[in-house]
């Protein structure tokens, strides 16, 4: 059952811009400028996950997302961070091996906001307690 967002998704800019008709500069900014519009701030080019700053609060960060995305490969939902921190520790469990994230950007591009989702994230996955890994 999806979300009012995720229905808005759908018809605001391309969500993983490798299906751009053309991958230039400009057909990057106007859809992220599309997206941005619509307050859908993720967007995939392929593997990598851009987010644009709100510099607002939206409603995408709660337990019914932290339920949408847990154990879902990627692309089955909108671009969002918690797809980016599932498969990164779904990876952790399933390889064994220690994972990274590189989150870049200037001054007030939320990074910081960014990497507190991402800990949020695991940590309500894992199950908390002396269960986490």
């Amino acid at each position: 059952m999806g979300s009012k967002w995720q229905a808005q998704a759908k018809s605001s800019g391309m969500s993983d811009m490798t299906l751009l008709k053309n991958v230039d500069n400009k057909s990057i900014v106007e859809n992220l400028k599309t997206r941005f519009e619509h307050d859908l701030i993720y967007t995939y080019i392929g593997n990598v996950l851009i987010a644009v700053n709100p510099f607002k609060m939206l409603p995408y960060f709660t337990e019914r997302e932290v339920d949408q995305y847990n154990g879902t490969a990627s692309h089955e939902n909108p671009p969002h961070v918690y797809a980016l921190a599932d498969t990164m520790f779904r990876n952790m469990l399933i390889e064994h091996e220690n994972q990274c994230v590189i989150i870049s950007g200037e001054s007030g591009a939320g990074k910081t906001v960014s990497a507190k989702f991402i800990m949020a994230y695991i940590s309500a996955v894992s199950g908390g307690g002396e269960g986490v890994q």
